[in-house]
């Protein structure tokens, strides 16, 4: 028999070039999920960065080329996705909230009715209406010592990222204190009770947002600091520029827009390292979880766009705090022992004045017209057909024909408004074949009882938001493209190239803490980390 002698050496060579792996079983898995962080944004900036995400790029295999594969890329649906493994539509997760014919009223994606607020007023929530679990829960059942915790600012991001039975999900009144609900417990951890003790938001009001660094760079990176387009919450007259301060908001309302100044992260990773070290997380071989929402991003992205001074020097100051936070866990736990991963629930558009300043078409739904126009429905169809969240609800006794009829009343009073690209009946999505990014997005969006009866999709480069800002909440790419990144201190730089999608991500994570994946499960094990 011929025997090929060089094998060896190959296999050799072609494990020493792949370099380490991320190791099994860490002690703790700190799930980082950025709210609004397209992956253009990310690339555009990421040679400015110095700190946490710094370290996570030059420790992380990078996924250059994941999106999420659903059309409702809004916050409550994105992440549902990353941390359950499972596209949102199926699983009856339409949105941040969606309507309900039965009640005749929305609910929220985390509405808990039974539930009650723990640790201050507020709204109480949980995962208990959604007929799904998450990572977290696939690694209690693997070991039901196993810990998990998560903190927000939003409650749905808290929420989805712990799963069904999260230790403590942790999210903001938005009104200067961190709460939970009593699905979860009883009362707060007093360390978390001394947290928003020593939280006095309005001693916040004399901090001014300024540019961290040079003018070059952002000259270089984005827009001119008073781009129109751009929202203004903080001056009289009209000037969406840094400096802000909340000095010039109401004095009642600095709770709430506490969380659209980039110092709210560095309260949200001061939450999450108490959490570590009084809870233990990480402390011995049993797997734990950290997951940390980064809300202020998405406020400061609906304001100014991805392109503007504002995101780019939070994202600066993120990487900041990310740095300080790693090093914090380095001392608390050790990286040897932790893995990290980072994505974000969705993307964001441009903002159309940008789009159209570099040649793209681009406009923005006139939502006077548009109302204008839902009444004129309405006028025809009977007072009784819904518009809630992007489509249309009709009643229980419309027959198929007049369910046919009312989906051509609603095309010809909307078709020709520039902004409107599709409008679908519900069975047309879910028949859509799955050949196309676009049709495979709709698709996974649906629900065959609880989406809306016609949905009203926009046009590419197109936006709701009017008549200033930016948003989010489409099939398109500048949506959907979003960052994964694993990364461990053992591992060098890999960038990969191929499709991903974000429900690889739960499924990836249970490979590497030895937990079972439910078989409802979308996602797969994304092949790069765990071989």
């Amino acid at each position: 028999m011929k025997q090929f002698k060089w094998l060896p050496l190959a296999a050799f060579l072609f494990y020493s070039c792949s370099g380490p792996r991320i190791p099994e079983n860490p002690r703790l898995v700190v799930f980082l999920a950025v709210d609004q962080l397209p992956s253009e944004l990310m690339h555009r900036i990421e040679s400015e960065f110095t700190g946490g995400f710094k370290w996570l790029l030059d420790h992380g295999i990078d996924f250059r080329n994941a999106h999420h594969e659903h059309a409702n890329t809004l916050t409550g649906s994105g992440f549902f996705v990353i941390g359950s493994g499972r596209h949102p539509g199926p699983a009856g997760v339409m949105g941040n909230s969606w309507y309900v014919p039965a009640l005749k009223k929305s609910i929220n994606c985390v509405e808990d009715s039974i539930a009650k607020p723990v640790g201050a007023n507020g709204n109480a929530r949980s995962y208990n209406q959604t007929n799904a679990t998450a990572i977290g829960d696939w690694i209690k059942e693997k070991d039901s010592r196993s810990k998990v915790y998560t903190v927000s600012a939003k409650d749905r991001a808290s929420v989805f990222l712990g799963g069904k039975n999260a230790d403590l999900p942790i999210y903001y009144n938005w009104n200067g204190s961190f709460i939970t609900s009593d699905y979860y417990t009883d009362k707060l951890p007093v360390w978390l009770s001394e947290i928003n003790q020593s939280l006095d938001v309005n001693t916040y009001r004399d901090s001014v947002w300024d540019h961290l660094k040079e003018m070059e760079i952002y000259d270089r990176l984005c827009t001119e600091d008073d781009f129109y387009g751009e929202i203004d919450d903080f001056h009289d007259e009209y000037s969406p520029t840094l400096p802000k301060s909340l000095s010039d908001i109401d004095i009642e309302k600095t709770g709430e827009f506490l969380v659209s100044m980039p110092w709210f992260e560095r309260i949200v990773l001061n939450i999450a390292l108490s959490a570590t070290e009084m809870e233990e997380l990480g402390k011995d071989e049993i797997v734990d979880i950290l997951g940390i929402g980064f809300s202020s991003a998405d406020w400061i992205g609906h304001n100014h766009g991805p392109n503007s001074h504002e995101v780019l020097d939070y994202f600066l100051r993120l990487d900041q705090y990310l740095g300080q936070f790693i090093k914090q866990l380095d001392n608390v736990v050790g990286l040897d022992h932790i893995t990290f991963v980072l994505s974000s629930d969705h993307g964001a558009i441009p903002l159309p004045e940008y789009l159209q300043s570099i040649g793209i078409e681009s406009g923005r739904l006139d939502n006077d017209i548009f109302k204008n126009r839902l009444k004129r429905i309405k006028n025809q169809l009977g007072e009784d057909i819904i518009y809630n969240g992007g489509g249309f609800y009709f009643p229980d006794h419309f027959t198929r024909q007049q369910k046919e009829n009312a989906l051509q009343v609603i095309k010809n009073e909307l078709i020709d408004l520039n902004a409107f690209g599709y409008i679908f009946s519900r069975e047309e999505i879910l028949n859509l074949d799955e050949k196309t990014s676009f049709n495979r997005r709709l698709k996974h969006m649906m629900h065959p009882q609880l989406s809306p009866d016609v949905s009203l999709v926009l046009r590419e480069h197109y936006t709701s938001r009017f008549p200033l800002g930016s948003t989010h909440g489409t099939p398109y790419d500048y949506d959907t493209h979003v960052p994964i990144i694993f990364s461990h201190k053992s591992i060098k730089s890999q960038k990969i190239t191929r499709p991903v999608a974000t429900i690889d991500i739960a499924p990836t994570i249970a490979r590497l803490v030895g937990a079972e994946i439910p078989i409802e499960v979308d996602g797969i094990v994304l092949e790069e980390i765990i071989n």
